[in-house]
């Protein structure tokens, strides 16, 4: 049975409406009564409210670099204590933001660790510190300091662990995301991939907060100890704040750009042991002209500009010398010509279109795939697991990864969709890929590369 995506998410959206309206008449707000104090604005400080700080999230991870992300409940500011050691022994204390005026916010704190060595095991832990007070630089005060857990991670590199796990489609979805963060804290990979649509509109930015650092699952650490990489996804484009998530996902590091690829926030070329971790960004699932856009779509320059880095980054030492070059994406790269799926590619200008696949993307990509020896490509998107070997014009396999569906779409129920974690490691030097069925907690495929 095959699922129709948009109705599927379209459906939810309504759903979601009318649960929140109910058919209940709204009023307007009622004003304060007489003599009550002025409300505190957010800017202004906690007061005397409780303070509390999320657990951590490790993103954007490199051979010298990781970034840490967390959520706060108020006006506050945060560091973070790193030290090669569990008992945090001689630790130095990081600083929010970069030079000059150290960054403050109500909602999240984040921080880039620097001067890092590559495969080297660090331990860390946040330090967030409450304003219950806050007029202006003169006229300011701190509350209590909230000292997090101790966590430990390990930076990327080649001689780092070849262990990677990809997730997809989870589209804020609490039931799925669970058995999916409990799959990833029982294989325990060096690293995982959130190959796209996290999201599926976000208006405000207290809805990225609650799907990347606070999710509403048992282990909310799920990426305290594990570090991220971000491939957005179609959805991940959507909805009127979302272009600012990196205010809440650290884009990548400056220094791994030049001038020409500044707005390339996503994109990463990382070596983990033997493997070439490559992410690629698809865009939106509908041509550029596309009406729904409302003229807001600059993707096909986008695909564009991620050809001319792909083709500087195959050249990295460090990517070139890779044994497995693996390539991470949201939108599918291929369809076989006899697949239903593969009329289906975005090209047409009409309401009803959108991407299967995206033929934009593998033919500026592909010839870069075969010259390079690209060995796989993870992708998601169509909420259903599926495998293509090889083929004319194409050496490498694609996996794609499931959905959120739980065995069930809006026609009824189909086994065939469940969640999944795509594992991959290298053993025996060859790169043996798991696709683990986390809905019926069993093996659903295993290929050897």
């Amino acid at each position: 049975m095959k699922l129709n995506r948009r109705t599927f998410l379209v459906n939810s959206g309504t759903l979601a409406a009318a649960a929140v309206s109910g058919g209940v008449a709204t009023s307007a707000k009622a004003a304060p009564a007489a003599g009550s104090p002025k409300p505190r604005k957010p800017y202004e400080g906690i007061g005397d409210a409780p303070f509390a700080a999320g657990e951590p999230c490790l993103q954007a991870p490199a051979e010298t670099t990781m970034g840490v992300a967390w959520k706060v409940s108020g006006l506050s500011k945060g560091v973070v204590e790193i030290a090669d050691n569990p008992e945090m022994r001689g630790a130095r204390t990081v600083k929010a933001g970069g030079y000059g005026l150290v960054p403050i916010d109500v909602s999240v704190l984040q921080v880039r660790l620097e001067n890092l060595k590559p495969a080297t095991t660090y331990w860390y832990r946040t330090v967030s510190t409450p304003f219950t007070d806050y007029k202006n630089i003169y006229d300011a005060k701190l509350g209590k300091p909230v000292v997090g857990k101790i966590h430990s991670f390990t930076t990327m590199g080649a001689t780092a662990h070849s262990h990677f796990c990809m997730m997809c489609d989870t589209h804020a979805r609490w039931e799925p995301f669970e058995l999916i963060v409990a799959k990833l804290k029982e294989l325990r990979p060096a690293a995982v991939v959130w190959a796209g649509d996290a999201t599926n509109t976000t208006q405000e930015k207290e809805t990225a907060v609650e799907i990347f650092l606070d999710p509403q699952v048992k282990h909310r650490d799920y990426a305290a100890d594990i570090p991220v990489f971000f491939v957005a996804g179609n959805h991940d484009f959507r909805g009127s704040w979302i272009s600012k998530l990196d205010e809440v996902v650290h884009a990548r590091h400056p220094a791994e750009r030049t001038g020409a690829e500044w707005d390339l926030k996503w994109n990463f070329a990382v070596r983990l042991g033997d493997v070439a971790m490559i992410g690629l960004d698809t865009g939106e699932d509908k041509p550029d002209g596309h009406p729904k856009w409302f003229g807001l779509a600059n993707f096909s320059p986008y695909r564009r500009a991620q050809a001319e880095w792909l083709a500087r980054a195959f050249e990295r030492p460090e990517i070139a010398s890779a044994p497995h070059k693996v390539v991470f994406c949201h939108i599918p790269l291929y369809a076989a010509p006899d697949h239903p799926d593969y009329p289906h590619d975005g090209v047409k200008i009409d309401p009803q279109d959108y991407a299967y696949w995206s033929r934009e993307c593998n033919e500026l990509w592909n010839p870069l795939f075969e010259k390079h020896g690209v060995k796989l490509v993870v992708a998601g998107h169509k909420h259903c697991l599926r495998i293509d070997p090889p083929s004319k014009g194409r050496s490498w396999h694609q996996i794609v990864g499931g959905g959120p569906e739980l065995g069930r779409t809006h026609k009824g129920p189909d086994a065939s969709r469940f969640p999944t974690v795509i594992e991959g490691k290298v053993e025996n030097g060859k790169l043996v890929v798991t696709a683990h069925d986390v809905w019926k907690n069993r093996v659903a495929a295993k290929i050897t590369i």
